[in-house]
């Protein structure tokens, strides 16, 4: 019975929301899964936002960063190591994914060098 107990404190953990906001870019400099969360700081840029929801769209991230009209922008999503995801058009980001790092956001007629 006792490892049904342990097994049930596991689930409870998991489904537990921190009443504080997180930083993605801490969680994932430390190589650690971010946990569900009333908030999630991250960066697009340079400039810092908060998200209350934990899979924001694309099109919600470039709003809140004021990258409009958002046709005009590619989304990547920058992961602790290096790696960058493209965030397609519609799609949602899941933040508590480990290693969410930042996210890059280039003008369409720009790339990175």
């Amino acid at each position: 019975m006792s490892n049904n107990q342990e097994n049930d404190d596991a689930v409870a953990t998991d489904d537990q929301v921190l009443d504080e906001i997180i930083d993605l870019a801490d969680y994932a400099s430390r190589g650690v899964k971010p946990p569900k969360a009333k908030g999630y700081r991250i960066r697009v840029n340079r400039d810092s936002f908060v998200f209350e929801i934990p899979n924001p769209t694309r099109e919600q991230i470039l709003e809140k960063a004021g990258l409009v009209p958002m046709g005009l922008w590619t989304l990547r999503l920058k992961l602790h190591g290096g790696a960058f995801d493209r965030i397609e058009p519609g799609e949602h980001v899941d933040l508590t994914r480990p290693g969410a790092e930042k996210f890059k956001a280039l003008p369409n007629d720009q790339t990175e060098g």
